[in-house]
């Protein structure tokens, strides 16, 4: 399979895991599936087969390594990135334009914090979602739109303050809005019709909608 083919990636990563359902309706529409360093050892309980597992490998276990004996293994020691960022990179540099990524939330404060990280790191090179066992978050690319339940649940969660947010049939809106953590946030809202659409002029806004 050549880079041009590649679109789509999942990224398995070492925290906790979403549902299996979930999991199983990502499976079909990706065209490659990266394994994080110990995210090996969520793939081999998943019964996934990596196309390559890359990271500085000080999570994978010894018997997952001999399991996966057949897969490339990429070793990369940069002290300087988490292993998610590793696999990132790595499907940036395969000219992969999406990827789903789980295992990467919950757990750990600082691993959260550390992932959510990624959406202003890489929010020019590739399009995220990651996945945990409430919902997914996406990074809101100056403006989004997109078909919703009335009675969804959605967050909107500045990593920076925010200006500008405009928001159109959720329960609380915002008309030029102001979001910044320990100021205000956007937690529990409510979608009240079945179209949704969310627009902020100015700083790093992500998407938390609700499963």
């Amino acid at each position: 399979m050549s880079p041009k083919s590649i679109m789509k990636a999942l990224i398995i990563a070492n925290g906790s895991l979403p549902a299996g359902s979930v999991i199983r309706k990502l499976l079909p529409s990706c065209d490659i599936i990266v394994c994080a360093d110990g995210g090996a050892n969520q793939a081999r309980k998943l019964h996934i087969t990596p196309d390559i597992i890359l990271g500085d490998m000080d999570s994978i276990t010894k018997s997952t390594r001999t399991y996966f004996s057949r897969i490339p293994l990429l070793v990369v020691k940069d002290q300087n990135s988490t292993d998610l960022e590793k696999a990132i990179t790595y499907c940036i540099r395969q000219e992969i334009k999406c990827a789903d990524v789980i295992g990467a939330l919950g757990g750990r404060i600082d691993h959260s914090t550390g992932s959510l990280g990624c959406f202003p790191k890489f929010r020019h090179d590739i399009h995220l979602r990651m996945f945990d066992s409430d919902g997914v978050v996406t990074l809101i690319d100056r403006s989004i739109k997109f078909k919703s339940k009335k009675g969804r649940k959605i967050s909107l969660i500045p990593l920076e303050r925010c200006n500008g947010i405009t928001t159109r049939n959720l329960k609380y809106e915002l008309k030029n809005g102001v979001l910044e953590l320990g100021v205000r946030e956007g937690i529990s809202n409510e979608a009240t019709s079945s179209n949704v659409s969310i627009e902020v002029r100015k700083g790093t806004l992500l998407l938390y909608l609700f499963s």
